[in-house]
């Protein structure tokens, strides 16, 4: 029995639900794009992913908080959707996904506080009596930017 063995690839081609698969893949990412000019513009690097099943539609999101304030649209977010045969819309959270990554680094090196929450921050540190809180309450502090100084408090 002298069989050649296929490529993978080739394989793969050939197989007629790994090509559904793929097809529906494609959809969903370029549909991706379709739903993030839909939400809010802060929302939207934070919806990593979609994946469309007949009528229901589920958004991947990076966070709880995210989610929930998807829960708050995602009716309208539905009807906007109606055209391209959208009635129900969902999300679930993601994590870790190479966007996420990407948006936390972008998040962590953003101004955190106020100078004006930064003041008041040291001030009741100065007070506090207990060494933990003291700690938390200079480490919160730490967070302010001297660049956010100059926008209004």
């Amino acid at each position: 029995m002298n069989t050649q063995a296929s490529p993978i690839g080739d394989l793969l081609q050939k197989n007629p639900l790994i090509q559904q698969v793929i097809k529906q893949r494609q959809r969903d990412v370029a549909f991706l794009a379709t739903v993030r000019e839909l939400l809010p513009f802060a929302m939207q690097l934070h919806c990593v992913d979609v994946k469309q099943q007949g009528t229901h539609l589920t958004l991947y999101l990076d966070s709880p908080a995210w989610l929930t304030r998807l829960r708050f649209m995602a009716v309208d977010l539905a009807a906007a959707l109606a055209e391209h045969g959208i009635r129900v819309v969902t999300g679930r959270i993601r994590l870790n996904t190479p966007l996420v990554a990407e948006t936390r680094a972008l998040t962590r090196s953003a101004p955190r506080i106020t100078a004006t929450a930064a003041t008041h921050l040291r001030a009741a540190a100065e007070i506090e009596t207990d060494a933990e809180l003291r700690a938390l309450f200079m480490r919160l502090a730490s967070h302010h930017v001297a660049a956010f100084a100059t926008s209004a408090d």
